[in-house]
């Protein structure tokens, strides 16, 4: 039979959850995670959310909400900020890591990402630090933290919706291997990614001036590529 799966679009409504750079976690948590739920509906695979628009769920009915689902899984999707780079997953006290390793490595195998980390967390009572591990009963959970949204590096790779969902697909991927369900490339995004784990970057000028570069990065974005200035 085949395993259901919960999306968790972390914060969301007078919950913003981090920053930077002008952007807030909890619209990209909800951009990242519509896409994921849209995703796995293509490839046949049971799925919910447990928000699809800009709502404040507390901590009691977002893991009410998950685990009543009935689901076999749930990513919850963030996005990190403080101090650091690279993504990170994060998994309960209660079950090994081999799960939240694979969803780590399948963000950092796609490029660009570095993986900095998988672990877990003990409260003072000796149980999951993280209410989405401790309240969501027997759902398993796995808290994907993408990248450092206030660190330059991590933000440029993440900071349009078709470059979150370069990392967004690769979870995607991960998850379907883990659970069995047949996976296939998606044809309606364009990527520049061979989700087979190659990354692939072009460099189309260098410039001393740095107004030179913003035109022509926006000149390659009104055309519809991907296109970010790197000094």
């Amino acid at each position: 039979m085949m395993m259901t799966i919960i999306i968790d679009a972390g914060h969301g409504g007078k919950d913003p959850g981090t920053h930077g750079f002008g952007a807030k976690e909890k619209d990209w948590t909800l951009d990242v995670s519509l896409y994921q739920y849209h995703r796995f509906k293509e490839l046949g695979v049971s799925v919910s959310l447990t928000r699809d628009h800009d709502i404040t769920l507390d901590s009691s009915e977002r893991s009410n909400i998950v685990k009543n689902s009935g689901a076999d899984f749930c990513i919850s999707n963030h996005f990190n900020a403080g101090g650091g780079s690279g993504c990170e997953t994060i998994h309960s006290i209660f079950t090994n890591a081999k799960l939240a390793e694979k969803l780590g490595h399948g963000i950092a195998d796609v490029g660009g990402m570095s993986y900095r980390r998988t672990y877990s967390r003990r409260d003072q009572n000796g149980l999951d630090y993280y209410y989405m591990h401790r309240l969501t009963g027997r759902v398993r959970t796995i808290i994907v933290e993408y990248g450092f949204i206030d660190n330059e590096h991590d933000y440029n790779l993440l900071n349009t919706s078709k470059e979150r969902q370069i990392f967004a697909e690769a979870v995607v991927r991960a998850m379907c291997n883990w659970i069995g369900a047949d996976y296939r490339k998606p044809e309606h995004v364009k990527q520049s990614v061979d989700m087979s784990g190659t990354f692939y970057r072009v460099q189309v000028g260098a410039f001393k001036k740095r107004q030179n570069a913003d035109e022509l990065k926006d000149e390659l974005q009104h055309k519809g590529y991907q296109a970010i200035v790197k000094g």
